[in-house]
This record gives structure tokens, C-alpha cells and sequence, in this order.
């Protein structure tokens, strides 16, 4: 199973602060790219264990929607979030928080990975979750460190 890791460096922004950003589940419709066309369905009141929640997007222009749920909570430290109906065929996100830094950790798979979904993968979803985890970091620190 793949993992990619997205590293967002943070100075001066402490553990705490990152993961309270993190924690409020407006965070998602903020760090989603515009032309992504994400639309949050379903959210909680606060993010914590068991949560669910419940998106909708067009992904290279094919309308999916995406149930996740938060399967592990240790704030401030971390927290993970896990696919239970989408487009991968698995879906892990682990958030890392530290001091002045913030770690996405993905472990993920495609459909059909035995079937030519690794040349999927390498030509498509992993650009764009580069693209898309770029954006986010960029969301973050402009959130986080006030830049423009």
C-alpha cells in the first residue's frame, strides 16, 4: 500500500494551536481546493472518535461521495481519519501534530491496484494528492501564520 507523507513546517505555531485548527470541522471546507468542487454532506458538531463524516466531490470530473470516519483521537498529538465508502480502495490519514509542524501521513489504495491501477496511481491520484495536500498546507499556514 502506498504512503506519502506531507510535511508543513509551522515556526513558532505550537502543537496545541495546530491541532485545535485541526479539531474544528470547518477546517474541511477551508482546506479544500476550489476547483475540487468539495461539498461537506455530513459533519460533526466536533471532531473526536467515531465521528463520520460525509463529502462530495468531482474528482477528475467524476461525482463521488466520500464517508469517513475518525478511527484514533490523541489530541493533541494526533488523530486519523479512515475511508469506509469512496474512491480508494483503502484510506488511511493520520494528522500528526509538534510543535511548529504539522505531518500528513496517507496510506492509500487504489481500485483495481493488480489491474493497472498502480499506472493509475502514478499518472493520477498521486500528482493530484500532491497538488491537493499542497494546497492544504498553503491553507494552513495562511490560517496559522497569517501568510498571503
Amino acid at each position: 500500500m502506498p504512503r506519502l507523507d506531507f510535511r508543513l513546517e509551522l515556526p513558532g505555531v505550537p502543537r496545541d494551536a495546530i491541532a485545535a485548527f485541526h479539531a474544528d470541522p470547518r477546517v474541511l471546507e477551508w482546506l479544500s481546493p476550489p476547483g475540487k468542487k468539495v461539498r461537506v454532506v455530513e459533519r460533526p458538531d466536533r471532531i473526536e472518535e467515531g465521528a463520520r463524516i460525509v463529502i462530495e466531490a468531482s474528482p477528475f470530473g467524476l461525482p463521488i461521495r466520500w464517508v469517513s470516519r475518525i478511527e484514533e483521537w490523541e489530541p493533541p498529538v494526533r488523530f486519523v481519519d479512515v475511508q469506509v465508502k469512496g474512491p480508494f480502495a483503502r484510506w488511511r490519514h493520520e494528522h500528526l501534530f509538534e510543535d511548529g509542524a504539522l505531518v500528513d501521513r496517507v496510506d492509500y489504495e487504489v481500485p483495481l491496484a493488480l489491474l493497472g491501477g498502480r499506472l493509475v496511481d502514478l499518472a493520477l491520484v498521486r500528482p493530484d494528492l500532491r497538488r491537493m495536500f499542497r494546497f492544504r498546507h498553503e491553507a494552513t499556514a495562511q490560517r496559522l501564520l497569517g501568510k498571503r
